[in-house]
Parts: structure tokens; sequence; C-alpha cells
């Protein structure tokens, strides 16, 4: 079997449409009042309005680090994202 995946606003979308975007994602960062403030993917799926996994919104900050929308460090155990400051 051969996976089609389409390629829709920079989200790689096999199969259904997902309910949540790297739109939304970087909402969060730029509706934050401190638009550097770094974010864990628990938090940012928390503060999604959909019901999401911490893994599901890690795979988008890592799409969104990819095409240098975030950077990212690891923190400890876990790992931190944040919106570059201009």
């Amino acid at each position: 079997r051969v996976a089609i995946l389409c390629i829709v606003q920079g989200d790689i979308m096999p199969g259904r449409t997902p309910s949540t975007s790297t739109d939304d994602v970087l909402a969060i960062f730029e509706d934050n009042s401190d638009k550097c403030e770094p974010f864990t993917a628990p938090q940012i799926a928390k503060q999604l309005q959909t019901d999401i996994h911490r893994n599901t919104a890690r795979n988008y900050l890592q799409d969104l680090e990819s095409i240098g929308e975030l950077r990212t460090k690891k923190v400890g155990a876990g790992r931190v994202w944040w919106r570059p400051c201009k």
C-alpha cells in the first residue's frame, strides 16, 4: 500500500483532516503576553481548544521548528519551544 500525504497550509495530513493546525499552535505563542515565553508540549496541548494528546502537540511543535518558526531546547527530562524574539 502507498500512503498519500497532502500538504495544506504547512500541515502534513495523512487520512482525515485534523481539528488543529500549526496556525493554532502559533497563535498560542502570538497571543501570549510574553511573545518569547517557552512552552512544553503538554502546556500547548492543554491550551488548545481541541482535545489533542501532548505527543500530537509535540509533532506540531517539531514541524514548526523544522520550518524555522520556533526554536527548541532540551531542559532536564523535557523540551521547551519558543518563538525567536525579534
